[in-house]
């Protein structure tokens, strides 16, 4: 039966050549052992944070357990593939690692060895001398990544004859109506029948993309808050490289910079407030969750109203990392929490301002001409 098929399919594919009055090739470059694929990305409103749907993704394909192609395209939502027989599987990105600053891709055409690090950016001295435990690598917060991962899908011999036979009959019956033979209800039955077979042995492939990015958010209370200018900070033993196809980190280990910070006064007569600070991270290394034995610091930087004094802190992080909950569009979400208003975890000098403005919520090019160093 095979043979007859593939018979018919060629008899098909020669008639419609005919019928259609296309341009004469030799008949087995018309001939195609392939099957239409269509690869659909489901998105929904809650997987992006900022509302907005990439412009481009990048599909990565593997045949029988070998890379066979990618593709980049603007069709987040649904593109079209032929392929031929053979046990299939495919991930996605959003965009393509070329337009990534933050980050550079490694192993892409390796479906288990895909992942995703950190780029490396230059040391501040105020980090490199209290870098803390672990690597002394200051890496970039990362940007926002989607990914997501196919289940496995076979296209047998059989399935392509079948796609290949009832393809090359529609396209004939397509081609005589667009060449004006007259239609009737018997030929658009036949069109009909033969477009609803086309869809049938169509494969549909469905995604869900998924933000692979997690946040680490940091709240530190203060006594004499309103001394406060300028805050930065690091921490150390964080996750640099993601693993894209199995949706965790591996072991390598960075230094985050911290360098946003928000200053909100909950006591004024106390004189009591606390510090927010919140950024991108791929989260723990070996894909980890909080634990006591996590030996990672977290190292803040005040500069106070005086534009003088610099008082420096060191935190112990360890299991204090709660994992909760993530906000929509996000992996995880870690929080970190040092005192309450009741206890401030920072008290720092209260000195006397030089005249100059309130709080400023990014880092600017302060130097360390006093320093007040209070270990926590």
């Amino acid at each position: 039966m095979k043979k007859f098929r593939g018979i018919w399919v060629a008899a098909a594919l020669l008639l419609a050549a005919v019928l259609g009055g296309c341009q004469r090739r030799p008949l087995e470059d018309a001939f195609h052992t392939s099957l239409k694929v269509i690869i659909k990305c489901l998105w929904s409103v809650e997987m992006y944070p900022d509302g907005i749907k990439p412009t481009g993704v990048t599909f990565y394909i593997f045949r029988d357990g070998q890379f066979y192609s990618s593709i980049t395209t603007a069709n987040v939502d649904s593109c079209e593939v032929q392929l031929p027989e053979g046990s299939y599987r495919l991930y996605m990105i959003s965009q393509s690692p070329q337009e990534y600053w933050k980050m550079e891709f490694a192993n892409m055409t390796d479906f288990n060895g895909a992942e995703t690090t950190l780029r490396t950016k230059s040391t501040p001295s105020w980090v490199s001398s209290r870098a803390g435990s672990g690597s002394d690598t200051v890496v970039e917060n990362p940007e926002i990544l989607y990914a997501g991962v196919s289940e496995n899908f076979e296209i047998t011999e059989e399935m392509t004859e079948e796609y290949q036979y009832h393809y090359s009959i529609l396209k004939s019956l397509q081609s005589k109506a667009a060449g004006g033979t007259k239609a009737g209800t018997k030929a658009d039955e036949e069109l009909a029948y033969y477009t609803e077979k086309v869809e049938y042995y169509t494969i549909r492939v469905n995604l869900k993309p998924q933000n692979i990015v997690s946040q680490l958010w940091i709240t530190i209370y203060s006594g004499n808050a309103d001394v406060l200018k300028s805050v930065r900070a690091s921490t150390s033993g964080m996750a640099r490289t993601f693993e894209l196809t199995r949706f965790t980190t591996n072991d390598d280990e960075a230094i985050q910079i911290i360098s946003e910070w928000k200053l909100t006064m909950d006591d004024t007569d106390r004189r009591v407030g606390h510090l927010d600070g919140l950024i991108n991270s791929f989260g723990l290394p070996g894909g980890e969750r909080p634990s006591a034995v996590r030996d990672s610091t977290l190292n803040v930087s005040a500069l106070l109203v005086d534009d003088a004094t610099v008082a420096d802190y060191t935190f112990s992080v360890g299991d204090k990392i709660e994992l909760l909950s993530p906000n929509p569009g996000y992996f995880n979400l870690y929080r970190l929490v040092f005192g309450s208003v009741d206890n401030p975890a920072i008290t720092p000098p209260d000195v006397q301002p030089s005249g100059g403005g309130g709080f400023t919520a990014g880092v600017t090019d302060w130097g360390d001409e006093i320093q007040a160093d209070i270990p926590i």
